[in-house]
């Protein structure tokens, strides 16, 4: 039995391609989430630590692990790797494309920074008038030194959940932004645009995460970027970044099974 950790684009990817090769498989999300037709899958939701999972791989009889979850989901990425290394499970981390077309890479202003927290001190030393953090509803509390004191915008998917979160941390309501993200830099830009940013904060999300459009649009408007680099992985995980190398590895689990 194969195990997809998803809950992003990627996992859809990995269970479309499990579908068309008629392999049974259980996908996982911590949030239950908006459901999409599986023909060989079976959906389950709830938060899992190491030790949860670890049970749930006796119980299921996992054989193969797939994490295709958020690149910046560190803690998960730990405990699938923890609970694999308990299990004697090798765990494939089917990565997405986090590739910058050469000419935004040269041309936009990116300040890069390795952690909120640096990010953060970065945002203290441009000193814009207002930030767009797009960035999700998680980072709240490790921006929480910024919004205290300085003005910034925070875009968030539409959801009561996202709401609620914003109003017990005691984020201004007039200053979260709450939409589906922009799928072009066109559109990008006149969020940007409409709200009067003159800095954007944004996660290394990737191609799926729109993160060139993102870049596109603050450059064509001259607004510097910070971009919060993605956490390394857990060196227990095979990293493949294509259907066609995950397919390989599938074929060799199934032959030492």
């Amino acid at each position: 039995m194969i195990i997809v950790f998803g809950g992003t684009t990627e996992g859809k990817k990995v269970a479309g391609f499990l579908d068309r090769k008629s392999m049974p498989y259980l996908y996982s999300t911590k949030m239950e989430s908006t459901r999409f037709t599986m023909d060989f899958g079976e959906y389950r939701f709830g938060a899992l630590d190491a030790d949860a999972m670890t049970a749930l791989f006796e119980k299921r009889g996992i054989r193969v692990v797939i994490d295709a979850t958020h690149p910046f989901a560190a803690e998960l990425h730990e405990n699938i790797a923890r609970a694999c290394d308990r299990s004697g499970i090798g765990v494939i981390r089917f990565e997405r494309d986090y590739r910058l077309p050469l000419h935004l890479s040269e041309k936009a202003e990116i300040h890069e920074a390795g952690s909120f927290d640096a990010a953060v001190s970065l945002l203290m030393k441009l000193n814009p008038q207002r930030v767009l953090a797009a960035t999700g509803i998680q980072s709240l509390d490790p921006l929480r030194p910024y919004w205290k004191r300085r003005e910034m915008k925070l875009r968030v998917l539409f959801s009561a959940r996202s709401a609620l979160t914003a109003q017990k941390k005691g984020f201004p309501a007039g200053h979260l932004i709450m939409m589906n993200p922009p799928g072009t830099a066109e559109e990008e830009r006149h969020c940007l645009m409409a709200y009067g940013i003159d800095c954007l904060l944004t996660k290394e999300s990737g191609v799926s995460g729109f993160l060139p459009e993102k870049i596109a649009a603050a450059s064509s408007l001259g607004i510097p970027i910070v971009l919060v680099r993605r956490p390394s992985l857990p060196a227990a995980l095979q990293v493949v970044r294509s259907l066609r190398e995950l397919g390989g590895l599938l074929q060799q689990a199934s032959l030492r099974a």
